[in-house]
């Protein structure tokens, strides 16, 4: 079989993966025939890994607990992964979050910095240990999670819009810089997803609005064309295109993976 396709046997790291759409994307490139690093900060990440190693044993899948605005954490779980098995051809730089902090002139410095340390610090340190050893190998992908919320002010948003916006740009700057090295370097912008950080989105709209949670997720549902909400599978599905033969003339660009939500 051709290799135009076929992901068997390369290395991947995915962050934010002990739940929601990292763990989708873990599980996914797992069954796929990849060995895969699942990261991220909470304890039930070392479930996950376990869960996934049982099931896709080819995966030899295992944990890496961390903060990924930790830049030595970071060094430590990607030179980890090649120490471990010789390579690395995909870095899932998807850990990310969200808080309320209201409007502008409402956001206290302290929101700011947490927010801008996870969402766009974090990714930037992915990046950069990711490409140090992709420059030595002269290949691999580099996949970042940004948003729709990062191409458009929204609302009550401007801190974690201005971080995936930040992503975006820090994105196609490194598209730039590693082409010659024969490294990708894209942006996957998921719409609205079935993961705890939306549904947290849910509850505040539902409230805002005086109904209840379902009904508002009926309300989104009836926004997206496809009328379902975005999973880990999606992202992969990008993920290994950009990965394999078959996507490596792709670096620097926005891609849409929100079910034709949004067309920005």
């Amino acid at each position: 079989m051709s290799d135009f396709r076929d992901v068997t046997g390369k290395v991947a790291i995915v962050t934010g993966a002990a739940r929601g759409i990292g763990k989708g994307i873990a599980e996914t490139l797992a069954a796929e025939g990849m060995k895969v690093v699942v990261a991220d900060i909470l304890d039930l990440v070392h479930d996950t890994a376990k869960e996934i190693a049982t099931k896709y044993p080819g995966s030899e899948a295992y944990a890496v607990q961390l903060d990924v605005s930790d830049e030595q954490a970071v060094k430590g779980m990607v030179e980890g992964a090649v120490a471990k098995w010789g390579k690395l051809d995909v870095m899932a730089n998807n850990a990310g979050m969200h808080m309320h902090t209201g409007k502008v002139w409402e956001t206290k410095e302290e929101q700011l910095d947490r927010v801008l340390a996870v969402n766009f610090k974090g990714m930037f340190f992915g990046c950069k240990y990711a490409a140090l050893q992709m420059v030595k190998q002269k290949s691999g992908s580099i996949v970042n999670t940004g948003s729709f919320f990062g191409k458009v002010g929204h609302p009550d948003s401007a801190t974690y819009g201005a971080s995936k916006a930040a992503v975006h740009t820090m994105t196609q700057a490194l598209a730039m810089e590693l082409a010659e090295y024969n490294v990708n370097a894209n942006a996957l912008c998921p719409g609205l997803a079935a993961s705890e950080m939306h549904w947290g989105f849910v509850e505040a709209d539902a409230k805002k609005y005086g109904i209840t949670f379902d009904e508002m997720k009926e309300r989104e549902l009836d926004e997206i064309p496809l009328h379902r909400y975005g999973y880990g599978k999606d992202l992969a599905g990008a993920i290994m295109w950009l990965a394999t033969p078959s996507g490596e003339y792709i670096t620097g660009q926005l891609i849409n993976v929100n079910g034709g939500l949004d067309f920005t």
